[in-house]
């Protein structure tokens, strides 16, 4: 009986050791979510394994956090993205795609694992550019909205293409693969904007019914249930428990009033469960484990896939941008804010990794893309900026 409390002690050092590695982390300008994998690469070193209690709080941590990013926006504002930014997105997402299918089975690397490497690269994390963007006094700019539009539509696009890595093993050709990832993709924006769309029209009535109790805590159960059975139900759907969680929030966000309210009491899950999840993450890879496949090997396809990284997103939304009518510095400023990844990256690759479809040296490369491109992209945009002002 003593085993069973024994992940108490467990979540209790990890979130201690997560807040403080955080605060280190971001006096380094680096995101909080970098610090967390860093925790979960050293516990395969230590030869410690999670707890199923930790793994599980941290995919409820995932499944809030998603759905408190959806409370944050409006369905609104990402079909107001599709529409002026769609292009943008959706060539960033097709490049991130089409390149490492091209590419990497050049390194010996097979037809999956190069979908699944394409798949995490379409995920963009913006969070570093806005900020380098506000330095400039350029978020209410042409090409900082442009990427805020496009980074919203590129959160939908990465969702609905993480539902197709699940069950991807089960398939035997690349024709299986590719009606697959159609049928779930189209699927899995189908059940997206059903629930997004469906929410948005019953929240207002929902929530003024509850108001008559004048209590606050049947409208948080009621969603939070609600938060649960769309996860669920999504998981029995083969798509990502993620993807309805997000749209969920995004629906209840046009009822301002109480999205605010709900944002504020669903926070601290999401504060203190979301970083068991990327320690979870970081955990899946043993370092170790590249030394036996030869080291040259692991490092020409660790900096090929952080190349790519840089090279989808720089290509595939500049030339877009440039097409829509954006001058050279503006699309190529958008290209380069679209470069950062982050969470939804991290969600996609540990989901391939479980499915037995991303190696260590691939999965290794996705994880040091998110130091590598939060440290470059800030500075690449500045040199862009300075430079057009002489």
């Amino acid at each position: 009986m003593e085993y069973f409390y024994d992940w108490f002690v467990e979540v209790a050092i990890l979130l201690i050791a997560a807040r403080l590695l955080e605060f280190i982390v971001e006096k380094l300008k680096q995101p909080k979510v970098f610090a967390w994998v860093m925790i979960g690469l050293v516990l395969p070193l230590m030869h410690y394994e999670l707890s199923m209690v930790t793994v599980s709080l941290g995919i409820l941590g995932i499944i809030t956090y998603l759905f408190y990013i959806g409370l944050e926006g409006s369905l609104r504002g990402f079909l107001r993205g599709l529409r002026s930014a769609g292009l943008i997105a959706v060539g960033g997402v097709i490049t991130s795609l089409a390149f490492p299918l091209l590419i990497l089975p050049l390194l010996g690397i097979g037809v999956f694992e190069a979908f699944a490497v394409g798949a995490a690269l379409s995920a963009t994390s913006v969070t570093l550019t806005v900020r380098t963007l506000e330095e400039f006094g350029k978020v209410r700019s042409r090409e900082g909205q442009a990427v805020l539009g496009a980074a919203v539509v590129d959160d939908v696009l990465g969702l609905a293409l993480l539902s197709t890595l699940v069950g991807l093993t089960e398939l035997k050709s690349e024709m299986d693969v590719l009606i697959s990832v159609l049928e779930i993709i189209v699927l899995a924006f189908a059940f997206w904007f059903a629930v997004a769309f469906t929410i948005q029209k019953v929240a207002h009535p929902m929530y003024k019914w509850f108001s008559r109790l004048g209590e606050e805590a049947p409208a948080l159960t009621l969603t939070f249930a609600m938060l649960l059975l769309l996860s669920f139900a999504a998981v029995q759907l083969r798509l990502s428990a993620i993807l309805l969680a997000y749209a969920l929030g995004l629906g209840l966000s046009s009822y301002r009033y109480m999205a605010s309210k709900t944002e504020s009491m669903i926070y601290p899950l999401v504060t203190l469960f979301s970083p068991l999840f990327f320690i979870s993450a970081g955990s899946m890879l043993n370092v170790t484990s590249l030394t036996s496949i030869g080291f040259d090997r692991s490092l020409l396809i660790v900096v090929a896939i952080i190349l790519l990284g840089f090279l989808t997103k720089l290509i595939g939304c500049s030339v877009p941008a440039a097409i829509s009518g954006f001058s050279k510095k503006e699309a190529l400023v958008i290209g380069l804010g679209m470069i950062p990844r982050a969470e939804v990256m991290m969600t996609t690759a540990l989901a391939a990794r479980e499915a037995g479809i991303l190696s260590s040296e691939s999965y290794l490369a996705l994880i040091l893309l998110i130091p590598i491109s939060s440290l470059t992209v800030p500075a690449l945009i500045s040199m862009v900026y300075r430079r057009s002002s002489h």
